[in-house]
């Protein structure tokens, strides 16, 4: 962990960077503080039925806008789409305490709000990904990435107890009030980041090696190592419409692979995150406190996780590295099943998250170096139209499947799961071809 530390002080004396984490910082905490705010608004003026129906409406439409996100990202200058995007939700959110103190906020224009919130969000989850190789130099992605995911971690592990308190103390409209306010601060970050020009050509026949930004020498290596197989995949007409969708994906058949793993680790995230509160309750017999711990220490190991686990990985290559992570956060999750009592399923769901947190960081670090720069926010909206669909639909096989085997079978069934997918990168050719430079800072030159 000293390393990953001492490589994060490094990489955040990039004034670029440090710019845009602070801003994504922002932007986690203000996602972070409208969902509890939100929530309690939703439940004290309609009920959990139309408060469900509120969150679907945050999430399921970035699989529309995420194509769309990535091909204006890769088409336009990034930090005026990114403070146009943080500007209008700003607004919309400001719009909620507005129309409640006019009576006239009804559940529909909830859903309204937050369709447009999701919609208009997909710029910046896809700048998350898309963005980082042209602030940064190659060898500091992986701990560029570690920072940016573990904005995710600190924001859900802080921000709901602040937001609960501020909610309780002066109601949730003037908490979204001050939510919106976040937006705003997040817009005059984007505004301040560099002017970087926008980096596609019209139509380009195919992956094409970068142009002279800090990962050059990697983005040019992956170019020529994946047109042989974009240029045999693709022809004609159909190679400009695959950039158009998710078809785009299939000219990287590694990040194909990689996607589909995201996609796996979001649905057993979403399956899990249904099971805490049935197993605390049932399994334990902790009751809501015991609930509480457990989400805790979820988040708590995948912090810690997200921060030591580039140190921890060594010098594997990309496909047993992935395969790693997976399967061992599997495989100390399916020991939940044994677990005596609350203190020991803390610790071994804890360990099991430290285990899986670095996941995400290795993913997207690997889709950098292996897109050029030209197509990546493209590919990374195409990423987003699957990988969004992992939680929502985790989250309702997760009720299906624990009214149906229990909560037993149902950890059971997760880490077996798990396990399946740590599988793939093992299995799969497109993964297991590419070498240690694909994810090790400081390789990809030799």
């Amino acid at each position: 962990m000293r390393q990953t530390l001492h490589s994060g002080r490094q990489v955040l004396r990039r004034r670029a960077f440090r710019r845009f984490w602070l801003g994504m910082l922002i932007s986690r905490a203000g996602d972070a503080f409208t969902l509890v705010a939100l929530s309690w608004l939703v439940l004290g003026i309609a009920g959990p039925a139309q408060l469900g129906v509120v969150l679907m409406c945050f999430g399921l439409p970035r699989i529309v806008s995420g194509p769309v996100a990535g091909r204006l990202l890769d088409g336009a200058r990034p930090r005026l789409l990114l403070a146009a995007d943080n500007a209008a939700r700003g607004l919309l959110i400001a719009a909620v305490p507005v129309l409640l103190w006019q009576h006239r906020l009804a559940v529909a224009d909830l859903y309204g709000i937050a369709v447009a919130s999701a919609l208009l969000s997909a710029v910046t989850e896809v700048a998350e990904s898309s963005l980082v190789p042209r602030l940064v130099a190659d060898g500091e992605l992986d701990a560029a990435n570690s920072l940016l995911s573990a904005n995710w971690e600190l924001a859900g592990i802080a921000v709901p107890a602040v937001a609960g308190l501020i909610v309780a103390t002066v109601g949730a409209p003037l908490a979204l009030l001050l939510d919106a306010g976040s937006f705003a601060v997040m817009t005059a970050v984007c505004l301040s980041l560099p002017p970087l020009p926008p980096q596609a050509s019209p139509e380009p026949a195919g992956p094409e090696p970068a142009g002279p930004e800090p990962a050059e020498s990697a983005q040019a290596e992956s170019a020529q190592a994946e047109s042989a197989q974009a240029e045999s995949a693709q022809a004609g007409p159909a190679r400009a419409r695959d950039r158009r969708g998710p078809g785009i994906l299939f000219r990287y058949p590694a990040v194909l692979v990689l996607t589909a793993c995201g996609f796996g680790m979001l649905f057993l995230d979403g399956v899990a995150t249904v099971l805490y509160p049935q197993y605390g309750r049932t399994f334990l017999h902790a009751g809501p406190t015991g609930y509480g711990v457990l989400v805790s220490a979820a988040g708590a190991g995948a912090l810690l996780g997200v921060l030591a686990g580039p140190d921890l990985s060594g010098r594997l290559p990309p496909s047993p590295r992935l395969a790693a992570v997976i399967g061992a956060g599997a495989a100390l999750f399916g020991s939940l099943a044994l677990a005596p009592g609350l203190a020991v399923a803390a610790v071994l769901l804890g360990l099991a998250t430290f285990a899986w947190g670095p996941y995400y960081v290795f993913e997207r670090t690997l889709m950098q170096r292996l897109v050029p720069d030209q197509v990546r926010s493209r590919v990374a909206g195409a990423r987003m139209t699957i990988s969004s669909l992992g939680f929502p639909l985790g989250s309702a096989a997760g009720g299906m499947v624990t009214g149906g085997i229990g909560v037993t079978g149902t950890v059971l069934a997760v880490a077996g799961s798990g396990l399946a997918l740590g599988l793939l990168p093992l299995l799969a050719p497109a993964l297991r071809g590419l070498s240690p430079a694909r994810a090790i800072p400081g390789l990809s030159r030799t």
